[in-house]
C-alpha cells in the first residue's frame, strides 16, 4: 500500500470519513467476484429468499465466527445506516416518549435517522474516556430512554474510546433502568495500540436484563462499495428486522453479500485489517503530533485507532464565520456543532473540529492544521 496525497494540494480535506482508496483491496476482491459468478451466477443474480430473510448463510456463518456469537443472532443488511434505520424503526415504533439518547458530540446520520422515526435525541456529554455517565444517571431518574446510541472505539467524530470500567457500569445501568444499547463498531478492528475494551453485547451477555444491540459494517475493514453492514442481537431480534427490511426494499443484493461471504472465508478479511492497521498507524502517529505541535493545548483525545482526531478549539469568531475564513485557507472542514444533538452544543468560546487524518499524508496534515492555527488566531 502506497500514500497517494501530498502537502502540495491546493485544499486539506478534513471534511469527509472515508477509506483511501489503497485501503480497498479491489483486485482481491474483483478476483472473488469473478469466481463466484462463475460458479454459481443463477443464485446471486435471483432474489434472495423471501420470508424472515437474515442475510446470505455463509456469510453470517463466517460472522459468528469473527464474533465468536451464534450465526442465528446476525442480522445483514445493506450497510449499517440501514441498520440504524431498521433498528430505529423497531426500537421508537412503540416506545413511549420516544426518547434517545446519544453521545455529545455524536455521528450526524445516526441523529438524522433517529429523528425521522420520530426519536427525541437528547446529548449526553462524551469525555475522554466515554459517556458522563453522572449525567445519564440524572437523565435515568428523570425518564428512561427507548435506546441509548453510542460509538464505543474511536468514535465518530471525537476519536474516543470507551473504558472498560464506563461499559461494565453502562450495561449494568440498562439492566435497572430497562433501556436498549446501540453499539455502533465500525472502526473497532482499526486499532494501533493499546488492548480494546470488551465490547458492550459481549458484557451484556452475563448481565441479566442488559440490553445491547451491536451494529458492525464492512466499511472500513474491506469495502465500503459492497454496502454490508450488519447486527448482532438477542435471538428473534433477526427475524423482527427481516419483517421490516422485506417490507422496505424486499430483497437485498445476493451477489454482495457472497462476496462478503468468500472475502472472510478467505482470510481476504483478516488480512486487509492487518495491512490497513499498518497503512493508518504513521498517519495517526503523525496526526497527533502535528495537532500537539500547532494547536498547543487544547483539548486532545488520543485516539490510537480509527479515523479521527478531534478538538475544542478556542476562537474569536462565531462557528460559521470560523469556516469560512477556513474555506478561504484551502481548509475543507465538516461543521462540528451538527455533530451535537439539538440540546447541546460545544463548550462556549470553542469550535469543535473532527479531523480525519485517515486519507491524508502527514506533511498534508501538518499544513492544515497550521492554516486552522493561523485562522484560529486571527482577531474577530
Amino acid at each position: 500500500m502506497t500514500a497517494v496525497t501530498s502537502a502540495s494540494s491546493a485544499t486539506v480535506h478534513f471534511s469527509r470519513g472515508i477509506p483511501p482508496l489503497e485501503a480497498i483491496p479491489s483486485a482481491a476482491i474483483a478476483e472473488l467476484t469473478s469466481s463466484i459468478l462463475a460458479s454459481e451466477p443463477d443464485r446471486v443474480f435471483q432474489y434472495a429468499p423471501i420470508g424472515h430473510h437474515t442475510g446470505d448463510r455463509e456469510l453470517r456463518d463466517q460472522l459468528g465466527l469473527f464474533h465468536t456469537v451464534d450465526p442465528d443472532r446476525v442480522f445483514v443488511t445493506n450497510g449499517s445506516l440501514q441498520a440504524l434505520d431498521l433498528l430505529a424503526a423497531h426500537l421508537l415504533k412503540d416506545a413511549p416518549g420516544k426518547k434517545v439518547l446519544a453521545e455529545a458530540p455524536t455521528y450526524d446520520r445516526a441523529v438524522q435517522i433517529f429523528e425521522r422515526h420520530g426519536g427525541q435525541v437528547s446529548g449526553i456529554p462524551l469525555r475522554h474516556d466515554g459517556l458522563d455517565l453522572d449525567v445519564l444517571r440524572e437523565r435515568l431518574q428523570a425518564e428512561v430512554p427507548a435506546f441509548v446510541y453510542v460509538i464505543p472505539d474511536f468514535q465518530n467524530p471525537a476519536g474516543v474510546t470507551t473504558s472498560e470500567e464506563k461499559r461494565r457500569e453502562l450495561v449494568r445501568l440498562s439492566a435497572e433502568f430497562g433501556f436498549t444499547i446501540l453499539e455502533d463498531i465500525p472502526y473497532r478492528e482499526l486499532r494501533f495500540a493499546g488492548t480494546a475494551p470488551t465490547l458492550l453485547g459481549e458484557l451484556a451477555d452475563s448481565v441479566d436484563g442488559a440490553r445491547v444491540l451491536t451494529i458492525g459494517s464492512l466499511s472500513k475493514v474491506l469495502s465500503p462499495g459492497l454496502r454490508v453492514g450488519y447486527v448482532i442481537g438477542a435471538p428473534g431480534t433477526p427475524r423482527a428486522l427481516a419483517a421490516l427490511a422485506e417490507s422496505t426494499y424486499l430483497s437485498p443484493a445476493p451477489l454482495l453479500q457472497a462476496v462478503a461471504a468468500r472475502a472472510f472465508a478467505s482470510g481476504l478479511v483478516r488480512r486487509n485489517i492487518d495491512e490497513v492497521r499498518d497503512l493508518l498507524r504513521p498517519r495517526h502517529d503523525a496526526a497527533v503530533e502535528a495537532v500537539r505541535k500547532s494547536l498547543g493545548d487544547v483539548a486532545l483525545c488520543v485516539p490510537e485507532g480509527g479515523y479521527y482526531i478531534s478538538v475544542h478549539l478556542p476562537v474569536r469568531s462565531p462557528e460559521e464565520r470560523f469556516l469560512a475564513a477556513a474555506a478561504a485557507e484551502g481548509i475543507a472542514l465538516t461543521r462540528g456543532s451538527a455533530f451535537y444533538p439539538a440540546d447541546s452544543a460545544p463548550p462556549s468560546g470553542t469550535v469543535f473540529l473532527r479531523l480525519p487524518f485517515q486519507a491524508l499524508g502527514g506533511e498534508e496534515f501538518a499544513e492544515g492544521v497550521a492554516r486552522l492555527a493561523a485562522v484560529a488566531q486571527r482577531p474577530e
